[in-house]
């Protein structure tokens, strides 16, 4: 009678210790699999906030370069090793925050201030989880800096 309640209780034992070990290596798959989209996402805003930071000097300089802004920060995200290929989104602001076009920044006077804002989407991929996608927005201020 002892042996089989010592048999049985080994066997509780060894099934406990599979549930504990599949709750723990659960939570450590979401916990590095976390990190892993955390790092990712940072390294897109990164890229993203150095690309546009380059492409606002170059419209400083020259409006009327749209086009060499919008390849500057689409390359600047793409070379990163995080993140792929990553679809940007590029918009014009006035002081006021009125969206403006590309026509309107390359007619701006010397002296006119601009806020450029880059976007791209984000969408963090995490076992057991399904998280909406979200955008990452980054904005820079620029001056327009050529003579007429």
């Amino acid at each position: 009678m002892m042996s089989t309640l010592k048999s049985g209780l080994k066997q509780n034992q060894r099934g406990q210790a599979v549930i504990e070990s599949l709750l723990v290596l659960m939570i450590l798959v979401l916990v590095t699999f976390g990190g892993f989209e955390l790092s990712r996402g940072v390294a897109i805003r990164q890229a993203l906030d150095s690309s546009t930071g380059a492409a606002v000097r170059a419209l400083s300089l020259d409006p009327s370069q749209w086009n060499y802004a919008k390849d500057i920060i689409q390359d600047g995200t793409n070379q990163n090793i995080m993140g792929g290929d990553v679809t940007t989104n590029l918009q014009v602001f006035d002081t006021a925050g009125t969206l403006r076009s590309s026509a309107w920044l390359s007619g701006c006077p010397f002296g006119t201030t601009f806020i450029l804002e880059a976007s791209a989407p984000f969408q963090a991929d995490i076992p057991f989880l399904s998280e909406p996608a979200m955008t990452i927005r980054v904005q820079h201020w620029g001056i327009v800096e050529r003579y007429p």
